[in-house]
């Protein structure tokens, strides 16, 4: 299960290879159902992505303050994209296991972050 981090690496990708930001800081904890973070940091912005519960979530905010008081994705969509559901938790079924329900959220939460955010992610 610690591909986890391995996944969310792979998804966000871009972020690392096409806007300069690097991974600051990553975590599997197999105790806690499998939960995983991974926090990419850029010169200015700091975006962590957790699998928490096999939910993904996303805080963005200024690298410099601590993570407390980054911002929600959902809020940022939300102002962005207003009609744009945030997130969609896919539940485990007989045709979909529990990684392939975690690597779709992973794959429809980095495609927003791109469209949404891409002139965020630039000024970074």
């Amino acid at each position: 299960m610690a591909e986890r981090i391995d996944w969310i690496i792979q998804y966000f990708g871009y972020l690392i290879n096409e806007y300069g930001f690097h991974v600051e800081g990553k975590d599997f904890t197999p105790q806690m159902m499998g939960n995983a973070y991974v926090l990419f940091k850029s010169a200015k912005i700091g975006i962590e992505v957790v699998i928490d519960r096999n939910q993904v979530l996303i805080s963005i905010g200024d690298q410099s303050e601590v993570r407390d008081k980054w911002s929600e994705f959902s809020d940022i969509l939300k102002y962005l994209a207003p009609s744009e559901v945030p997130y969609i938790f896919y539940e485990r079924t007989d045709e979909l296991t529990w990684d392939e329900a975690v690597k779709a959220q992973l794959s429809r939460t980095s495609s927003l972050l791109r469209q949404y955010c891409e002139t965020m992610l630039k000024c970074s």
